[in-house]
């Protein structure tokens, strides 16, 4: 289709079904003047085989006409393109069959003779109505399928606790608050309480609250109606509407501006909220979940958040360990995340972990949690090149690992200087391959078979890793 005035934007396609030839010319030339691309068929069939090729945004139809009318007409659209929606065209007459053809599924009707701004509007909020449809059924899918096949990993006392309280939470409707440092896997036990509750066959929303620049954040969390700003060409259903009927989950809530928070507190007192630019209430129906790696009670102390929104959201709080807290858990996850990536993202199945790698990985501290344990063998996988991950394909900052050893609980001023983190990755590998090497020497006393037996590298080949970190041969004999 082309749009009738040349060069006018495309505003969407609309497809005019009316047997009347002058009729369908009118509203062809109308709407292209406006910026739509419009095609009329005085022929409904003709038509209807052509609507899979045009896609239309909308459908516009006569009620009356010969061979197939307006009925039969959204009897086919309903059934071959349910996401079309459907405008009739009928007399003043003939009202009472469209109310009928309404409530059998079209969008609305427009009576005979159609004033031009009417007609303009109702076209607009059809297409609107269909791309939020379409627009929602995107983000219900990625939601639904975001910790599909992920679970809550570990055997030790800390995580068989957590466990224990999601059972408990999940079954109720109240807010509940997810404390503990980044990485632990806030998001993943707030998709546990979803799955666990009666709101499961819901959607589950998950907003990141620093991911939102402050100056969009009321937008995509309550939506706007069409022309509450410039650019809001469409209506636009907000993240907390899309939640109805289900879990909302507001990651590092304790970044929501101070403004937000109050927008926040109305929505979990009056169950209700309203968007951008409109004027009325639409009610919600959600369970609220919140998560953050602040100490609430500081903030509040500073006058950074809300008391009445704290006790709100703090109804029922789960604080989840961190990775240092639960050591014992560690295997298991190494062994989940290098099956996961063997068989779904590397292709590379039958990968395992050598004894002396997974001692590395025992003995770091893990400041980044379980979410840096996962990036680390993921990265083991991209950097190794045998059938086994070897302690040198892990980037690991070896002083960590050796404090870690010692017992130490905070590295020195000259370490914290010295690891200067996050580095660059290349620069973060050769430190760790250096500090490894130098390690291997030591326990090998020097003795170059001795050194490439425990590290599963051979001899020539650790001859060329200790030149391209400076080491030389005669520097490993003194070790």
């Amino acid at each position: 289709m082309k749009a009738e005035q040349a060069g006018a934007a495309n505003r969407g396609r609309v497809v005019i079904f009316d047997d009347e030839v002058a009729m369908g010319r009118i509203l062809v030339k109308t709407l292209g003047l406006e910026g739509f691309e419009a095609k009329a068929f005085t022929n409904p069939v003709e038509g209807l085989n052509a609507l899979g090729q045009l896609q239309p945004d909308v459908l516009l139809t006569d009620m009356r006409m010969p061979g197939l009318d307006g009925m039969a007409v959204l009897d086919r659209v309903r059934k071959e393109y349910p996401d079309v929606p459907v405008l009739l065209l009928t007399a003043y007459g003939t009202v009472e069959g469209a109310v009928a053809a309404m409530q059998a599924g079209a969008y609305n009707y427009i009576t005979k003779p159609f004033d031009q701004s009417n007609l303009l509007a109702q076209i607009n909020r059809a297409i609107d109505h269909r791309r939020m449809a379409q627009e929602n059924a995107r983000l219900s899918e990625r939601f639904s399928h975001r910790d599909q096949g992920r679970q809550i990993l570990g055997e030790s006392r800390a995580i068989r606790h957590v466990r224990e309280m999601i059972a408990r939470a999940a079954p109720t409707d109240s807010s509940v608050l997810l404390t503990g440092p980044s990485g632990v896997g806030k998001e993943l036990a707030a998709s546990a309480i979803h799955n666990q509750s009666g709101r499961a066959g819901g959607r589950f929303v998950a907003i990141n609250c620093p991911s939102i620049p402050q100056t969009l954040i009321e937008s995509e969390m309550f939506g706007y109606e069409r022309g509450a700003f410039t650019g809001a060409d469409r209506s636009k259903m907000g993240l907390v509407e899309l939640a109805q009927g289900g879990t909302l989950f507001l990651d590092e809530v304790a970044e929501l501006p101070i403004e937000m928070q109050v927008k926040l507190l109305r929505v979990i007192q009056e169950r209700e909220l309203q968007r951008v630019g409109g004027l009325r209430q639409i009610p919600v129906d959600l369970r609220l979940i919140a998560a953050t790696n602040r100490d609430l009670v500081q903030e509040l102390k500073g006058g950074r958040f809300r008391e009445d929104l704290y006790f709100r959201l703090n109804v029922i709080q789960i604080e989840l360990p961190s990775l240092k807290e639960r050591p014992e858990d560690i295997p298991l996850l190494v062994h989940h995340f290098v099956e996961h990536l063997g068989r779904r993202i590397m292709k590379r199945p039958g990968m395992r972990l050598t004894e002396e790698a997974m001692e590395v990985l025992m003995a770091y501290d893990w400041p980044g949690n379980v979410r840096e344990l996962e990036n680390v063998i993921e990265r083991a996988y991209v950097l190794s090149t045998g059938p086994e991950i070897v302690p040198t394909d892990l980037t690991l900052d070896m002083r960590r690992v050796r404090s870690a050893v010692r017992g130490e609980t905070d590295p020195t001023e000259d370490e914290e200087q010295a690891r200067a983190w996050p580095i660059e990755y290349r620069q973060a590998r050769d430190r760790f391959e250096r500090e490894y090497l130098l390690q291997l020497l030591e326990k090998a006393a020097g003795n170059m078979t001795q050194a490439a037996q425990i590290s599963g590298i051979s001899r020539r080949n650790l001859y060329d890793k200790l030149q391209k970190v400076g080491l030389h041969e005669s520097e490993a004999r003194k070790k």
